[in-house]
């Protein structure tokens, strides 16, 4: 769903995006030297990359010594086995498959992650007005990946499974269980046991910020992450200038061309893009978007094509990209309008790029970037 790429020292990095979860490998380089003939420490510019959910992740940062490749990789094999819907063994499959609305499901050595994304799920969820909404998944299921299954899916399809929808505790809910505060395990309800959820639209997200936090633990204070083109850069590049990210330009490229539309300098922040341009179909002249709205149960026809948030953290970014992605331009440039006015601590910024006629754009940006932005002929 993004449309970030990553500039610097005139080298660009590629996020090629896929919602699904696949777990992969990654490798090591290591740039510089990390001693000088007087003694003193040099930092190095330090770079993990490799693949995971589907899509390649890039670490970026400046010290005097490498993190563990070992680090990184427990972080995104944490994520993934709870949240990868692709994995049979996986959390979130056990989740969805649990059909009792007399029991619950239990279990105790989940690292409180879901209580951590559910707890941001909700927040989320609620901030939006139910915009963002992980249990779309069954409607997800219905349309399939990509919208394959559009051809097949009848009306009736959606009006039996739109009851099953919506982040409400009587449908589904989740709570720890504490002895003398001290955590023992999570418990999922299901009140209606056909709900089911899907975190794709949050946990890349989520996998940055948990990605930063592990830098940050082992004293890195300049980096830059970026997992699925969602990004958080805090600090400064070794050369003592912001990180640089460009937006990419909302066009059905050739793969590999990626045109970008603008720059912006991004510090101590996160920002993540949901579009869907290179994700449609039409029929009967309609174009429908792999966005899956959760009010109608069907596939969005807006025009608006992609929608950039900056916050503090990738996790809020990438849930409010995409419930401006559910909501289309108008009333997402409302919602964001709203959710500034009642967060200003968050810092959030907005780019817009919608759809015209003859095939031009029309773009919204909030007054934070009106200036900040950069044009592709800048770079």
């Amino acid at each position: 769903m993004s449309a970030l790429t990553i500039l610097e020292d005139k080298m660009i990095f590629f996020a090629r995006v896929n919602k699904a979860f696949l777990f992969g490998w990654a490798f090591v380089v290591v740039c510089g030297c990390g001693s000088s003939e007087d003694g003193v420490i040099a930092k190095q510019n330090i770079v993990h990359q490799g693949d995971t959910q589907g899509t390649t992740y890039v670490i970026k940062y400046h010290g005097a010594d490498s993190v563990d490749q070992r680090i990184i990789e427990e972080v995104l094999e944490q994520v993934d086995v709870e949240f990868n819907l692709w994995r049979p063994d996986s959390r979130i499959n056990a989740v969805n498959a649990f059909k009792s609305d007399q029991t619950v499901f239990s279990f105790e050595d989940s690292n409180r992650l879901w209580s951590v994304l559910w707890d941001k799920c909700l927040e989320m969820h609620s901030a939006s007005k139910g915009a963002f909404d992980p249990t779309v998944h069954p409607l997800v299921e219905l349309w399939g990946f990509g919208l394959k299954n559009m051809t097949s899916v009848a009306r009736e399809d959606v009006e039996r499974i739109l009851p099953h929808v919506g982040m409400t505790t009587d449908r589904i809910d989740l709570d720890e269980v504490e002895e003398g505060r001290i955590y023992q395990r999570t418990h999922v309800r299901k009140g209606d046991r056909e709900t089911s959820v899907d975190f794709n639209a949050i946990a890349q997200g989520l996998t940055v910020d948990l990605l930063g936090d592990a830098l940050v633990e082992h004293g890195v204070a300049d980096y830059m992450v970026e997992v699925g083109g969602e990004v958080k850069c805090m600090g400064v590049r070794n050369d003592g200038q912001p990180w640089r990210i460009a937006i990419d330009r909302p066009v059905d490229s050739a793969w590999g061309e990626r045109p970008l539309q603008v720059v912006v300098n991004v510090q101590d922040a996160a920002i993540c893009t949901s579009g869907n341009y290179r994700k449609f179909h039409e029929v009967d002249g309609v174009k429908r978007s792999h966005t899956i709205s959760p009010f109608t149960g069907y596939p969005v026809t807006h025009a608006l094509l992609s929608v950039t948030i900056k916050a503090v953290d990738a996790s809020t970014a990438d849930a409010l990209a995409t419930a401006c992605m559910v909501w289309g331009p108008v009333r997402g440039r409302s919602f964001i309008k709203e959710y500034r006015d009642n967060h200003p601590e968050e810092a959030i910024e907005a780019y817009f790029i919608s759809a015209a006629e003859n095939a031009t754009h029309v773009y919204w940006v909030t007054e934070g970037w009106d200036q900040a932005l950069l044009p592709e002929d800048q770079l």
